[in-house]
């Protein structure tokens, strides 16, 4: 980063963190009255309690981090969490264009809707971040991996990502899980629900509905979503149909059973590769998840959970090389996966302690042209416990164990202890330390093909981590952050010669460095404005060497000003990053500021429905982001409307 460049990025977090400072002090202000003054710190309180909730959800509570719920003041975890409200206010489309204004997550965006694209964490791939929807994990078995532009966020009523390792709760996860929650039927009897349907250039359009309701004992919601878009760059066209539904049975008062499933059919462009000698690729995609779980209240102090699950996932990706009178195939990719499992937890709440017992079974077999014999087997059996100890007057400690026997790699403990304090109302100290893993994909022990050859013997990666943070609200007028974080990995993987030959095997020889820090903060609503940034630091090393890791953003910055009454909604958003020692070959174009903005009207209101139109522009300057030689959209709207009823 030049340091014109820099300076600028300097004066525009400035430039909106100065309000923070403008109210911070207790002067008097010859531009704010004594009465707007007065009402401002009488609505301070419920404004902080209002902020904590829009960051956290309706009910500040988290489950991702012990897999029970518990108020986010109790949580040691360095946790985001966006919610379905905060979703609408981007008017997001995927999955990943949520993420990507998350600070401390790495968003490598690519095509229209961020719809191929994946996500790492704290300056780890995206092989190494968890992600679950209702319990299932959507990683595949082949590369460890899940493009989260596959996912439209209309059924989600929040997402909770873990930074840093969770496998002490969550098996593998060296770099965090995304928890992807979500939405219920209303629980009154009537029928409630959403329509909406947006166009954009290139035939970009978003049509979905929900609806949701209660029948006597039985909850139930329904959402169908279709994505499309004629694509911005060459070979980047792609529809998503995707359904998804979710019931909840009250078998009596104490007990219930819930039922989910959800479906996508999408296909794809993958982009053409000049660098490649003119490549392009076409997806083809079938994902099929299903759930049925349950839940029993024992006693007061006492629950039970038990549940079975159901992943399917085909994946055909081929690419052609262009030719002068005929394109032929360059490489065709198919990947047939089914997996089962099944989870049972207990939980139970003596006085000052809040207890969780469970154990995940999980057997996946994938059919893939990268696997040695074409197909092969994982199972992974895992028990877990974790204890939030309250003994102490606003303190919880937490500590946790996790057990993982996995058929490829062997077995791993990971042991963590976590602590938050909260000395007021309105400061909560955290100190994680935690031991995580990672198991390695399919494809890397069993590598196949001309260029690799298998590693039976292959580990897992371990990683031993620390964060400390600081959350508050004792700005005035203002919700503070601030995280720092350090990973060290060893055995971590890496594709090494053969002796003797010109062939690759993944082997245990890696070891790493990763440390940072996150800030964010976000403005109480001030006269209907408010104002959010985030800023994050990720230093690399390989331990082996003393260089920087490649493929890592070094720097990110996001920053938004929002406006919100009660007919009236605009908000304009920007994401910076800076992607550090890139490899020349994936001709990065990074550094710059991509804004976008959404704003919406109410046009109708009344007890049983409302409407209101809505009008999203893309990269509003023009700024170029690319990533791996593909540039990004340039400057495009989209308008559409929406029933609530």
């Amino acid at each position: 980063m030049n340091r014109k460049y820099f300076s600028s990025i300097i004066l525009c977090l400035i430039f909106f963190l100065f309000p923070v400072g403008l109210f911070a002090g207790d002067g008097d202000s010859e531009s704010i009255g004594q009465k707007d003054k007065d009402e401002m710190m009488l609505a301070r309180n419920e404004n902080e309690e209002q902020l904590l909730y829009a960051y956290y959800g309706n009910d500040a509570t988290i489950i991702t981090s012990t897999r029970y719920l518990k108020p986010v003041s109790q949580v040691a975890e360095n946790m985001s969490v966006v919610t379905a409200e905060m979703i609408k206010q981007m008017n997001a489309h995927t999955v990943a264009e949520v993420l990507n204004v998350v600070t401390g997550i790495q968003v490598d965006e690519r095509f229209v809707f961020s719809n191929y694209s994946t996500a790492g964490i704290q300056g780890t791939g995206f092989a190494y971040v968890r992600i679950l929807i209702d319990g299932v994990t959507l990683n595949n078995l082949t590369s460890n991996g899940y493009l989260l532009g596959n996912l439209p966020v209309q059924y989600i009523e929040r997402i909770e990502i873990i930074k840093g390792p969770a496998s002490s709760s969550w098996g593998s996860s060296l770099g965090g899980v995304i928890n992807i929650v979500t939405k219920s039927g209303s629980p009154n009897n009537k029928v409630s629900g959403m329509l909406s349907s947006s166009y954009g250039a290139r035939g970009s359009g978003d049509y979905r509905g929900e609806a949701g309701g209660s029948v006597s004992k039985l909850n139930y919601y329904v959402s169908g979503t279709y994505l499309g878009s004629d694509g911005f760059t060459p070979h980047s066209a792609f529809t998503n149909t995707t359904f998804y539904t979710k019931e909840k049975l009250d078998l009596t008062d104490k007990v219930n059973i819930v039922y989910t499933l959800g479906y996508t059919n999408l296909e794809r462009g993958n982009g053409y590769y000049a660098i490649l000698g003119n490549v392009y690729g076409n997806s083809r995609l079938h994902d099929l998840f299903t759930t049925l779980t349950l839940n029993a209240s024992l006693t007061d102090q006492m629950s039970l959970s038990v549940g079975g699950r159901f992943i399917n996932i085909f994946e055909d990706d081929v690419y052609y090389r262009k030719g002068i009178t005929r394109d032929t195939l360059y490489q065709d990719q198919l990947d047939d996966e089914n997996s089962k499992g099944a989870t049972l937890t207990f939980t139970w709440r003596p006085e000052g302690h809040t207890i969780t017992l469970g154990s995940d079974y999980d057997d996946g077999k994938a059919t893939s042209l990268s696997i040695m014999g074409g197909d092969k087997t994982l199972t992974k059996t895992a028990f877990f416990v974790n204890d939030t100890i309250s003994l102490i007057k606003d303190v919880y400690i937490t500590p946790g164990l996790r057990f993982d026997d996995i058929s490829a790699n062997g077995n791993f403990l990971s042991p963590s202890l976590g602590i938050a304090y909260n000395p007021t109302e309105k400061i909560t100290l955290r100190l994680n330390v935690a031991r995580g893993f990672n198991t390695p994909s399919l494809a890397q022990t069993y590598a196949t093909g001309l260029n690799y050859v298998p590693n039976p013997n292959l580990r897992v990666e371990k990683v031993w981590s620390y964060q400390f943070g600081v959350e508050t609200t004792m700005l005035q007028f203002a919700w503070l952050k601030t995280t720092i974080f350090r990973h060290d990995v060893d055995d971590g993987l890496t594709a090494a010669r053969s002796p003797g030959t010109l062939q690759y095997t993944y082997v245990n020889s890696q070891r790493q460095r990763r440390q940072g820090l996150e800030v964010e903060l976000e403005t109480f609503p001030i006269y209907h404005f408010s104002l959010n940034s985030g800023y994050s630091y990720v230093d690399t090393e390989d331990m082996l060497t003393g260089q920087r890791l490649s493929n890592i953003p070094r720097h990110t910055i996001d920053l938004g000003l929002r406006y919100k009454n009660n007919t009236h909604m605009a908000y304009i958003y920007g994401h910076y990053k800076e992607w550090d020692n890139m490899p020349l070959a994936y001709i990065v174009n990074d550094r710059a500021f991509v804004f976008n903005m959404n704003v919406s009207e109410r046009l109708y209101k009344n007890n049983n429905i409302s409407a209101e139109a809505f009008l999203t522009g893309h990269n509003l300057f023009n700024a170029s982001q690319s990533y791996t030689g593909i540039d990004n959209p340039r400057r495009w709207f989209e308008a559409g409307l929406r029933l609530n009823f």
